[in-house]
């Protein structure tokens, strides 16, 4: 998969040097992170429609917001949104634990993507907590197990706070990409290197524009 262009190269002289993670055997789950505005959601379509162009994978969508930019999407089985995507979530860990214990080969990833999992979380906390916990300990234990299981995790958050995540699985994500401004604290919560917090490199940084992290190198 194509993560994006380099951005020198891109800005400077137009030429395009795509920056890869390679989702079926090494880079088993991507963390996407970024502010409101920040291009989030469009970069996740795009990732989304690589995996189904090349016919990679397949994919469970969860779009809790319900955004305007998976409208397309609306009527397909693998996609839920609103209260559907917490119960595509369960389905998809199902899923999981029967690959798990079954000892099923898959011949291709399935990919469960979920959009905006802060704003899950944050909505769960208020209407049903013990939910809340229940869906961090499932994407907790995909995160800890599915690399060898042929499942991987996609997912979209504003904020990867610590806490948004089950006893350190946030470690799990071998791709992380931050689009936008990246703050200092965000620095240090997505594992960027130290140095990079004497002089900001995202500070002019526009939607779509953003820092990643591939197996522990920026």
């Amino acid at each position: 998969m194509i993560l994006g262009y380099q951005r020198e190269p891109y800005s400077g002289l137009g030429i395009k040097i795509p920056v890869r993670a390679t989702l079926p055997k090494k880079h088993t789950h991507i963390l996407l992170a970024g502010k409101s505005g920040s291009g989030k959601s469009l970069t996740g379509l795009w990732y989304i429609w690589q995996i189904l162009y090349r016919h990679e994978g397949l994919l469970w969508i969860a779009d809790f917001k319900g955004g305007e930019e998976y409208e397309a999407l609306e009527g397909s089985h693998n996609y839920a949104s609103g209260q559907d995507a917490v119960d595509m979530i369960h389905r998809y860990y199902d899923f999981f634990c029967a690959v798990r214990q079954n000892r099923i080969r898959l011949p291709q990833y399935h990919a469960l993507f979920i959009e905006e999992w802060m704003g899950l979380l944050t909505w769960m906390e208020v209407k049903e907590p013990k939910e809340k916990k229940r869906l961090m300990a499932e994407t907790g234990e995909i995160l800890a197990l599915g690399r060898g299981l042929n499942c991987r995790l996609i997912l979209t958050i504003q904020r990867a706070d610590a806490a948004m995540f089950a006893n350190g699985s946030r470690e799990q994500f071998q791709c992380i990409i931050n689009l936008g401004r990246c703050s200092s604290e965000a620095f240090k919560m997505l594992g960027f290197a130290a140095a990079a917090l004497e002089e900001n490199p995202t500070a002019a940084y526009k939607p779509g524009e953003g820092l990643a992290l591939i197996d522990g190198q920026g």
